[in-house]
């Protein structure tokens, strides 16, 4: 008499994840545990970019001075002392004649001026009133290199995540497919069935390995990418947490923090305030310029052969020095007209910018309520799918149908877990990109 195993797939199934989740952890434990939250400040920290961005702000910064706008004196201290060796000859209306051969003569001279623009049209105030801004939009391409930063380690720490769930799907699907082939070979075993069941679920294990091959480089490059972004050791290994999910955002609370915190809107007002002092520059020239004078001199003379032997004089010097520019072939002119177009061109692009927000804060919202529909959705296709595969697998246990029809039920399953765990992914980046859009990634 034959006797005829019938093993509880379902038990198999659970056997066989409990066995995955025990291995995953052990491999787990040699690698440093990194929050969402550290991966955040390593980057903040440790990032190029950003630190490029923090040196170009300090450069601004070190610009933004009363002397580099024009508003303080200028003052030079100048020296120098000559010696001549000279063939001379003097003649006096006297009559009298001096000459020598090799005669020595010396010059010092030394003196110190300190000049001052006292009016230049009110340029050097306008001046300084741009390095302020230049120094504003220093701080927003640093706030925007940050927040751009922090937007790319949450996005790669969500993919790290979405591509981890997926290796678990997968992994899941390959122990089904190794149930498949066991209860193939127990037929067979039995007599009561062929070796094409154990071919064919041979087969769906090495392409469902192949998968797992695939998904695992994804993961694995996908942290190279992450490192890279924190300013890590390219080959530094860690593990990840379940991030927990952001809040729902409201469309109109988006777009009226948009209106106020979008760091590409602030960027174009602080363009547009830095076009529109460059043009009062310009005007600046149409004024007359005043400088205030002042000095010390010293000069002293000493000489073998001439009039004076020795002659000094020292005294001080002070006075007004004005400068007018009248005509410069209308050069001037032109400078302010395409200043104003400047402006002009900055105020379009700020309208466009504007426009694109708006659009892009819509386009966002819809993807976010979209993919959250779409979990709802997979939720209910899961559920059926697992119990369309608990009937197939009962029916193939009994030989009602064949293998083909089991892995079908299977990759029904995995596809609709793919989905879900793909909806979840998009709706985390769009619920993230709302965020940055309405500035929240990094507020002033």
């Amino acid at each position: 008499m034959i006797i005829y195993f019938r093993p509880n797939l379902t038990a198999m199934r659970i056997y066989g994840i409990i066995i995955f989740w025990i291995s995953w952890i052990v491999s787990s434990w040699g690698q440093h545990a990194l929050t969402l939250n550290e991966a955040i400040k390593n980057a903040v920290e440790n990032n190029y970019q950003i630190r490029i961005a923090s040196n170009e702000l300090a450069i601004d910064a070190a610009n933004n001075t009363k002397g580099n706008a024009g508003m303080l004196p200028e003052v030079a201290l100048n020296f120098g002392q000559t010696f001549n060796i000279n063939n001379s000859r003097l003649e006096l209306s006297s009559g009298e004649v001096r000459q020598g051969s090799g005669a020595n003569s010396r010059n010092l001279s030394a003196n110190i001026q300190a000049a001052w623009t006292v009016f230049d049209g009110m340029r050097m105030f306008v001046t300084r009133d741009r390095l302020g801004e230049i120094e504003n939009l220093g701080k927003i391409n640093l706030q925007m290199q940050i927040e751009n930063t922090v937007a790319q380690v949450m996005e790669l720490y969500y993919g790290l995540e979405y591509q981890q769930e997926r290796l678990k799907t997968i992994k899941e699907a390959i122990e089904i497919s190794k149930e498949r082939l066991q209860l193939a070979k127990l037929k067979q075993d039995a007599g009561s069935g062929s070796g094409i069941p154990i071919i064919q679920a041979q087969v769906d294990i090495n392409a469902d390995s192949s998968m797992l091959i695939n998904q695992e480089l994804l993961y694995k490059n996908m942290k190279i990418n992450l490192n890279s972004l924190m300013a890590k050791n390219l080959d530094f290994d860690f593990a990840i947490f379940e991030t927990e999910s952001l809040p729902i955002p409201n469309l109109d609370e988006v777009l009226n923090l948009a209106s106020q915190r979008n760091k590409m809107l602030q960027l174009a007002n602080k363009s547009l305030a830095i076009s529109g002092l460059t043009i009062k520059q310009w005007e600046a020239n149409k004024y007359p310029t005043i400088d205030v004078n002042a000095g010390y001199n010293f000069s002293q003379a000493n000489a073998e052969i001439g009039v004076f032997k020795f002659n000094q004089n020292a005294g001080v010097s002070f006075g007004l020095t004005g400068r007018w520019n009248i005509f410069n072939g209308w050069n001037n002119k032109r400078e302010i007209q395409v200043a104003k177009l400047n402006l002009e061109s900055g105020k379009l692009a700020k309208e466009e910018t504007e426009l694109n927000v708006k659009a892009n804060i819509h386009t966002v919202h819809n993807t976010f309520v979209n993919a959250n529909k779409m979990v709802g959705q997979e939720d209910k296709n899961i559920l059926a799918a697992k119990q369309n595969l608990i009937i197939t697998s009962e029916k193939m246990r009994v030989g009602s149908i064949n293998s083909l029809e089991l892995r079908q039920a299977q990759l029904n399953l995995i596809e609709a877990q793919f989905r879900k765990l793909t909806a979840i992914y998009e709706g985390k980046l769009a619920n993230l990109e709302l965020i940055r859009l309405s500035g929240g990634l990094f507020s002033n």
